[in-house]
């Protein structure tokens, strides 16, 4: 019985990774406008807290958070687009000062015929590559109209959900039950996103900082991309580090603009990842670092880039569900740090 049951578990793991990765096209713009509706709901629940003892009505607070989420996305991709193409544009100059780096390091160590940069990336320029960024970034905005549609009716579904799920548990243990589960969800991830963000953006602000005091080239950019950076696990603070330092690299002729650069970056990048957040976190998304790069390669296997940003709000949202139910709480278990997870619902509990 539990050899049918594990191969049952695993047919429906199998048949689940290939919906995802066989209905990504359908799939993303759906999972990108559930993303937006929720940052601006949350955003609204903000302005909505009372400030002064003057309390902003709902329609006012979404229509002011729509508003700013609005500016920020644009602000962002003129930032972006334009910085692209600049960087793209001085690609030629960046490898000229490549290529004479390697010369001197193939000098240094002996090497009479030192390799160019195209054999080095296997004839792949910096140009092209930057090119392909470009046309990703162009797909991306490509998808915002549905993006957009789909974020619009989330907003009018919110209005009846609550409503719907009373109708779909009418009795009151299931329903205590999947408003807890609901309830815990919004919360850790409220949590997560609030801390992130905050963390991010003040990372950003001093690797800017950084960056325009040694006068990187496109220092703007380079903080925007740190800023993003942050939200994917491991990998994300590894990037924000690397990029900028190589740009340094390849922009001057000597080496202390880009030692300054990375260490200097460096150091605020592990210092925010690795001693501020988990003593601002806590242990209150308890997942195991195991599972956390785990699922980081398995969903940007899935959903690339996105998938990256995504995967650990989607473990989060995981566990708890998984927590909630006698058959999966084993697994949540397992997804844990500590093996602590969310309580059982006592049926009939409110």
């Amino acid at each position: 019985m539990t050899l049918q049951r594990a191969a049952l578990w695993a047919i429906v793991v199998a048949a689940t990774v290939y919906l995802l990765v066989a209905g990504r096209g359908l799939l993303l713009p759906f999972v990108l406008g559930l993303t937006l509706w929720y940052m601006i709901d949350a955003l609204a629940d903000v302005f909505e807290t009372p400030w002064l003892g003057i309390r902003m009505p709902r329609p006012v607070a979404l229509l002011v958070a729509i508003l700013l989420m609005g500016g920020l996305v644009w602000i962002l991709g003129r930032t972006i687009r334009f910085n692209i193409a600049a960087v793209a544009a001085a690609a030629p100059t960046y490898e000229v000062h490549l290529q004479r780096l390697i010369d001197r390091g193939a000098a240094l160590v002996g090497v009479e015929q030192a390799p160019t940069v195209d054999q080095l990336f296997d004839q792949i320029s910096l140009a092209a590559t930057l090119g392909g960024l470009a046309t990703a970034v162009a797909s991306v905005v490509s998808v915002a109209g549905i993006v957009l549609i789909y974020a619009g009716f989330l907003f009018v579904e919110q209005v009846q959900f609550r409503r719907k799920l009373a109708i779909l548990f009418s009795r009151s243990a299931q329903q205590a039950r999947v408003l807890s589960v609901l309830h815990q969800i919004d919360r850790d991830i409220r949590r997560y996103a609030r801390i992130k963000t905050t963390l991010a953006a003040i990372t950003s602000a001093l690797a800017y900082a950084v960056m325009a005091w040694v006068g990187v080239d496109f220092a703007g950019f380079w903080a925007v991309m740190v800023f993003f950076f942050y939200y994917i696990p491991t990998i994300g603070s590894i990037l924000a580090i690397a990029a900028p330092a190589l740009l340094t690299l390849v922009q001057f002729d000597h080496a202390t603009p880009f030692l300054i650069v990375l260490f200097v970056i460096g150091t605020i990048q592990i210092v925010m990842a690795n001693v501020i957040e988990p003593a601002i976190m806590g242990r209150s998304l308890n997942l195991s670092p195991l599972v956390v790069i785990v699922s980081l390669m398995v969903w940007g296997a899935i959903w690339g880039v996105i998938g990256m940003f995504l995967c650990m709000p989607i473990m989060v949202v995981l566990m708890i569900v998984f927590a909630h139910f006698e058959t999966t709480r084993p697994v949540a278990v397992l997804l844990s740090a500590d093996g602590r997870v969310p309580e059982l619902e006592e049926p009939g509990k409110q």
